[in-house]
């Protein structure tokens, strides 16, 4: 991944901070309601267990991001060679 421009980087360092921000806030939401339904709301089981899965898929959907665009500069470097 060395030969990444400025913008790709700068767009997988973003795109990180926004998906873990929303995807934590939604889980921990989610979680939340579901602790006002079983009547755990005291200790925020399930909200906490729902902020955890956001951060998971947040990473998850980074790391795939950063795949598409290591495999973007790899095809544009060889493209380069030839």
């Amino acid at each position: 991944m060395s030969s990444l421009k400025t913008w790709e980087a700068l767009g997988i360092v973003t795109q990180f901070g926004v998906t873990c921000a929303v995807a934590v806030w939604l889980g921990f939401l989610l979680g939340n309601w579901i602790d006002g339904l079983v009547g755990t709301e005291d200790i925020h089981i399930f909200g906490l267990v729902g902020a955890l899965a956001g951060m998971v898929a947040a990473i998850i959907s980074t790391l795939q991001l950063m795949k598409a665009v290591s495999r973007r500069a790899d095809a544009r470097q060889n493209q380069g060679r030839e």
